[in-house]
C-alpha cells in the first residue's frame, strides 16, 4: 500500500502537555510496511519520536478523533496531515453523536450493542444530567418543532447517555439504525421500532449532519476547564461500588451485554464514564496488588491499553451492601474458575483470562465510594 508520502501516511496528533499545561502538536507518521510510528514536533521542527513499533496500534486506529497511547502519551488524531492520507484512507470515516434518552439499564444496553453490530464503534461515552440549556442546544434545529415543548419537559433534570460514534458514514448510518422519530413509523427492526414509544419518547437522539455532530461533541464533552460547569458526571459517592469494563471487553463490543447482567442482577448505573487510564495511573490504582498478585504488570497494561468505562453501581435494594452484593455478581477473578462457580457472573460470560478479566470491581466494602471517588473525581481532573 503507497502511503502518502511513498511509504507512510500522515496525521496531525495532539497531546495535552499537563505539566506545560499546553496542547503539543505533532506530524504523526504511520508506516503499514512495518507498523512503526514515528512523530514530529511542529512547534520545535524536529524529530520527537524516532520510528518505533508500539504494541496494540495499527493502521486501523488512526480515524479523525481516535486516541492512541504511544509509549505513556495519549495521542489525539485532529486531522489528516495531507490530501494523499485523506483520500486513501478512511474517507468515509465520520465521527457522530448519539444521545440515549432516559430509558431502563437493560434497554440501553441493548442499543449499544446495536450499534456495534451496525459498525459504529463507541470513542467517547458519558451519563449526564439535562439542563434546560443543554436541551436548548442539543435540540437547536427543533425549536420551532410541536414537539420542542414536550422534549424539554421530558428531558429537563434526567439522566442520559452522550455518546460520540465512529464509523463508515456514521451520520447517516446512525439515522437509518435509529428509524423513523416516530417509533410507529419506523422500519422494523430499527432501535425506535423495538423499544421506542412516541416521537418524544423514541429512545435517542443523533445529529443531523457531519456539522452538528462536531458541535454537538464538543458541547457534550467539553474540554477540562468546563467539566465542572457543564454536563457533569453524576456520581453520587453513596452505598456504591466500582465498575470497570475493562479495554478488551469495550473493543470485544461486550459493553452493551454487560449492562443488561447488571440491571437484571438487581443493580443501577449512577455515573458512567468512558476514559483512557495512563499507565502511571492504572498503576497507582492497581498499587495494592503489586507483590501480591503476580498478574499486576499485566492488569496495569490491560487497564491503560484503550478506552475502558468506569460505572458507579448501587444495589437496587436499599438494605443491602452494595460492593460485597456487586461481588458476587462480577465473580471470581480468574474466569475459567468463574464459569464453574458463578457461570451466570459478569467474568464467567465476558472475561478470557485472569488478566483479561473484563470487569474489575471494588473488593472491600470501604473502598467502593473511594474507587469511585478516585475514577469520577480525581482521574477526571
Amino acid at each position: 500500500m503507497e502511503g502518502a508520502y511513498g511509504d507512510k501516511f500522515s496525521f496531525i496528533g495532539e497531546w495535552y502537555d499537563n505539566q506545560a499545561s499546553l496542547v503539543r502538536r505533532f506530524n504523526v507518521f504511520f508506516y503499514p510496511t512495518d507498523d512503526t510510528i514515528e512523530m514530529y514536533d511542529l512547534k520545535n521542527r524536529k524529530t520527537f519520536l524516532r520510528r518505533v513499533k508500539v504494541n496494540g496500534v495499527n493502521l486501523d486506529n488512526f480515524y479523525i478523533g481516535s486516541t492512541l497511547q504511544i509509549l505513556g502519551r495519549l495521542i489525539k488524531i485532529v486531522d489528516f496531515a495531507c490530501e494523499a492520507t485523506r483520500t486513501q484512507l478512511h474517507k468515509d470515516m465520520q465521527v457522530t453523536f448519539a444521545m440515549i434518552k432516559p430509558l431502563p439499564t437493560k434497554m440501553a444496553g441493548k442499543i449499544l450493542t446495536h450499534f456495534y453490530e451496525q459498525g459504529l464503534k463507541i470513542t467517547k461515552m458519558k451519563k449526564a444530567l439535562l439542563t434546560a440549556d443543554d436541551i436548548n442546544f442539543l435540540y437547536r434545529k427543533l425549536v420551532t418543532d410541536p414537539t420542542f415543548a414536550f422534549l424539554l419537559d421530558y428531558l429537563t433534570g434526567q439522566q442520559v447517555y452522550g455518546l460520540e460514534l465512529v464509523g463508515k458514514d456514521s451520520v447517516s448510518a446512525c439515522i437509518k439504525v435509529l428509524g423513523n422519530q416516530d417509533p410507529l413509523k419506523a422500519e422494523p427492526g430499527t432501535i425506535r421500532a423495538l423499544y421506542g414509544t412516541d416521537p418524544v419518547r423514541n429512545c435517542a437522539h443523533v445529529s443531523s449532519s457531519p456539522e452538528d455532530a462536531l458541535e454537538d461533541i464538543d458541547y457534550f464533552f467539553p474540554p477540562p476547564a468546563l467539566r465542572s460547569v457543564r454536563l457533569r458526571l453524576t456520581a453520587t459517592l453513596s452505598n456504591c461500588t466500582l465498575c470497570i469494563v475493562k479495554p478488551h471487553a469495550i473493543r470485544e463490543g461486550k459493553l452493551g451485554a454487560v449492562l443488561e447482567v447488571i440491571d437484571d442482577g438487581g443493580f443501577n448505573v449512577t455515573a458512567l464514564n468512558m476514559l483512557i487510564v495512563e499507565n502511571i495511573n492504572a498503576a497507582e490504582f492497581y498499587e495494592v496488588y503489586k507483590g501480591i498478585v503476580q498478574e499486576y504488570k499485566g492488569m496495569v497494561e490491560e487497564l491503560s491499553s484503550g478506552p475502558c468505562v468506569a460505572m458507579e453501581i448501587v444495589a437496587k435494594d436499599k438494605n443491602v451492601n452494595t460492593v460485597v452484593e456487586f461481588r458476587k455478581l462480577v465473580g471470581p477473578s480468574d474466569p475459567e474458575i468463574a464459569r464453574f462457580l458463578r457461570p451466570h457472573s459478569l467474568r464467567a460470560k465476558f472475561g478470557k483470562t485472569k488478566v483479561q478479566n473484563a470487569i474489575h470491581c471494588s473488593d472491600l466494602a470501604e473502598d467502593g465510594s473511594l474507587e469511585v471517588e478516585y475514577f469520577f473525581k480525581i482521574l477526571d481532573l
